[in-house]
């Protein structure tokens, strides 16, 4: 083994380079390099020429066994190849257009090394062991040990002088709000998802670069975001993998902790209007300066149950009905002003994909302008619910199940399990032909299309049975 400079132009893929399959020549394997690395190559390529060849990573070659005078590539490929891409960008196929255009205007600013300082083996089997070391793990620390999430972090604090998601966790372990592990038990991705500006307000938190809270909203913060790891303990990227998801797990929360979706929390929470929050947890001792520990004031809610917000509604109260001396709760009906047909903020979700999608457009669309598609995704929905329910309690395929008879017995099954009250119940078994004749006259008849309002009632209406399909 010895490190000698070797012109670039005697270099050559490896045509068995473990990332790919095996190629017959270095043409092939610059095909499959492109082919599987693609965009990586663009930013490899920038990297390049920006500030040149990594000096800690060394390109480790031996002689050719078909090629005399020639040395092929064991460690370095991806190098390698961007390389000769910069050098030469029509090895890149037409089909790779854009990829192509990119290499082609990075190497107007670039020109390759005419030699590189290379590491160059006897034979292929001596460098073996080094690559063994490189990218088959840490093997109990003899390989590559690779930094996790935290460890980028401090790397990047001390590149950039702040991490804010990293000083947040620390002033977070400090505060005894929460541990370390315990914010360990939540990936990285999951709480830079959770922590989106649209949902400082509900969290009391302020962002100037740094994550920040008022020292009178330590509390209120502290329960929220133990409520929040909690849930995510432990789960994948999944649970809050798109916008729709993090809103419903915020509306979930906090239904669950204060019976308001988190909106009407943050409304109710404005100067001037009093929101008294239930404690979740033991009262936290937080440092609010270096000189004075204090316990933070305790606030409380008294939470409007389903039974009082029922009751409410029926009444236009906007007190519980219990006789109690309890502050008042201010409710608000979600559905009064809605535009859409399912209001934005209300959490209803299926484990079915299809089922989520047609919630959500009619969550974003105007009955007022889309009347036909509206009416026709509120028509699947009943159905679509009913058959999901059905298929989870049978186990059996209920796609050839009719309208009427999928409803029906989706509403006898729940009423059977105490999921359904016999009002409920009774309300969507008068309703199923009136909503059977409704929809089939939207979809059938050329002269009449779906009121708006009609529509809305008969989500509002049986929207019990149909987040109990759903469950």
């Amino acid at each position: 083994m010895r490190r000698e400079n070797v012109e670039f132009a005697r270099i050559i893929l490896s045509v068995e380079n473990p990332r790919l399959e095996v190629s017959f020549c270095e043409e092939e394997a610059i095909n499959k390099m492109v082919a599987d690395q693609r965009e990586k190559l663009v930013e490899l390529a920038s990297d390049i020429v920006l500030y040149g060849l990594n000096p800690l990573d060394s390109v480790a070659v031996f002689p050719s066994e078909v090629y005399h005078g020639y040395f092929e590539v064991a460690e370095g490929n991806r190098r390698i190849c961007t390389l000769k891409l910069l050098e030469n960008p029509s090895l890149i196929g037409t089909q790779y257009g854009s990829l192509r255009s990119k290499i082609e205007q990075l190497a107007e600013n670039y020109t390759v090394p005419t030699a590189l300082e290379v590491v160059v083996f006897e034979e292929e089997q001596d460098v073996r062991h080094w690559m063994e070391l490189r990218h088959m793990g840490e093997q109990g620390g003899k390989g590559l040990s690779k930094w996790n999430s935290v460890q980028k972090m401090r790397f990047q604090k001390k590149q950039n002088g702040s991490d804010a998601l990293l000083d947040f966790w620390l002033w977070m372990d400090e505060n005894k709000i929460l541990t370390f592990p315990q914010i360990m038990e939540v990936t990285k991705t999951n709480w830079q998802r959770i922590l989106r500006e649209v949902y400082y307000p509900f969290l009391k938190i302020h962002f100037d670069g740094r994550y920040r809270v008022a020292p009178e909203d330590l509390q209120i913060f502290a329960d929220r975001i133990r409520e929040i790891q909690r849930r995510l303990a432990g789960q994948t990227v999944g649970i809050v993998y798109d916008q729709q998801r993090i809103d419903d797990f915020y509306n979930k929360m906090s239904q669950e902790m204060y019976g308001l979706p988190y909106a009407d929390v943050v409304e109710n929470e404005k100067p001037n209007e009093q929101l008294h929050i239930e404690k979740t947890a033991n009262p936290a001792i937080f440092n609010n300066s270096e000189e004075n520990d204090q316990e933070l004031p305790n606030r409380h809610i008294e939470n409007v149950t389903p039974e009082n917000a029922v009751a409410m509604e029926k009444n236009g109260s906007t007190e519980p009905v219990d006789d109690t001396s309890h502050s008042p709760v201010v409710s608000r009906d979600i559905f009064n002003g809605c535009k859409t047909i399912v209001p934005y903020s209300h959490s209803i979700r299926s484990s079915n994909m299809r089922v989520n999608k047609i919630i959500h457009e009619l969550k974003v669309l105007d009955p007022d302008q889309y009347p036909n598609a509206c009416g026709t995704l509120l028509r699947a929905l009943f159905e679509l619910s009913a058959k999901v329910f059905l298929e989870k309690q049978t186990g059996e395929d209920k796609t050839t199940v009719e309208f009427q008879q999928a409803v029906r017995s989706a509403a006898n099954q729940l009423r059977g399990i105490g999921r359904l009250s016999n009002e409920e119940h009774s309300a969507i078994l008068k309703d199923i032909d009136s909503l059977r004749t409704i929809f089939n006259g939207y979809m059938h008849n050329t002269d009449v299309y779906p009121s708006s309002m009609a529509l809305k009632n008969l989500f509002k209406a049986h929207v019990v049975f149909l987040t109990e399909c759903l469950k």
